[in-house]
């Protein structure tokens, strides 16, 4: 078990901690990490994405698997939005929120990378076609629904166009299309994309990073500890409850989900609230806490 700490999972998370302290110091401020993440989120991790989807077939994912998983983060979600809503008197909008930033893990920076450092391919596939649903599936929701609660009296291709002229979702149906077609992207391409998303993992780490110094430690707030709850406890324990008995999945399966559900909250939530000017403090403060403690989390779940 340590030495899946040491080997895969501290490394990644020391990326995170370095853009910390340069953010503390002062070497870069918030600005700077949105430019960095800016440049991620419209280049490297739609090219990562189109790399990954064209060497997994999409007549490997397991539906079942991705039923089974789907089902936990609609219930985490659910949860999450009720809890915010009616027992912390949340506004809405951030309420959704909170509910996907509980849902949505760091599984494209951070599980994926930490899974191809330390497992075999059978155990990077269901990563990938989780990662895909989420895209498809759960993260186009989350904008639909912002964009009905911020959005009245817009016709509906107006949510539609947005849904469909975002990068990472472009890059997934793109991506599909070419497994389904089983397309061989060109050696240069391939190199290219390669280069490209190679790059999304470090500088959306070190970007979180400094994002995350520049938030303020809070003790004080009793529903960021119940968001951390949970993300690490809950939706892990959920998702092996449901996999150890009623869904029939392999060791291999079985291990990437709980490595997924054991992540950390991702970064989705907090830009979601940017771009739809919610407050992002709790957001923040529930990314920080779980990337701390998915130290523990993803140690426990790398060593089942």
């Amino acid at each position: 078990m340590l030495a899946y700490f040491f080997n895969g999972i501290l490394p990644i998370f020391s990326i995170g901690a370095l853009g910390f302290f340069f953010g503390r110091k002062g070497d870069f401020d918030f600005s700077m990490a949105m430019a960095i993440n800016k440049f991620v989120m419209l280049a490297a991790v739609p090219a990562l994405i189109i790399t990954f989807m064209a060497d997994v077939p999409i007549n490997k994912f397991n539906f079942e698997l991705l039923g089974g998983y789907f089902l936990t983060e609609i219930l985490l979600y659910l949860a999450a939005i009720s809890i915010a809503r009616f027992v912390f008197k949340l506004a809405i909008k951030e309420a959704f929120l909170i509910g996907a930033t509980i849902a949505l893990t760091n599984h494209i920076l951070y599980v994926l990378p930490i899974a191809h450092q330390l497992y075999s391919q059978e155990i990077i596939v269901p990563i990938i076609s989780i990662i895909t649903m989420d895209g498809i599936l759960l993260f186009s929701i989350s904008i639909l629904i912002m964009d009905v609660l911020s959005s009245k009296g817009k016709a509906w291709t107006h949510t539609l166009l947005r849904i469909l002229s975002n990068p990472p979702v472009l890059s997934i149906i793109l991506g599909l299309i070419i497994s389904l077609l089983q397309i061989k992207l060109p050696i240069g391409l391939e190199l290219f994309l390669n280069s490209l998303g190679n790059t999304a993992s470090p500088a959306l780490l070190f970007a979180l990073g400094i994002i995350l110094s520049q938030t303020k430690f809070r003790l004080n707030e009793p529903i960021v500890w119940v968001m951390t709850a949970m993300k690490l406890i809950i939706h892990p324990t959920l998702a092996f409850f449901l996999f150890t008995n009623f869904i029939d999945v392999s060791s291999e399966d079985l291990q990437s989900v709980i490595l997924v559900a054991a992540a950390p909250c991702g970064i989705m939530g907090f830009m979601l609230a940017m771009n739809y000017n919610v407050r992002t403090e709790l957001i923040a403060l529930a990314i920080l806490y779980t990337s701390i403690g998915s130290l523990v989390t993803l140690t426990i779940a790398t060593g089942l």
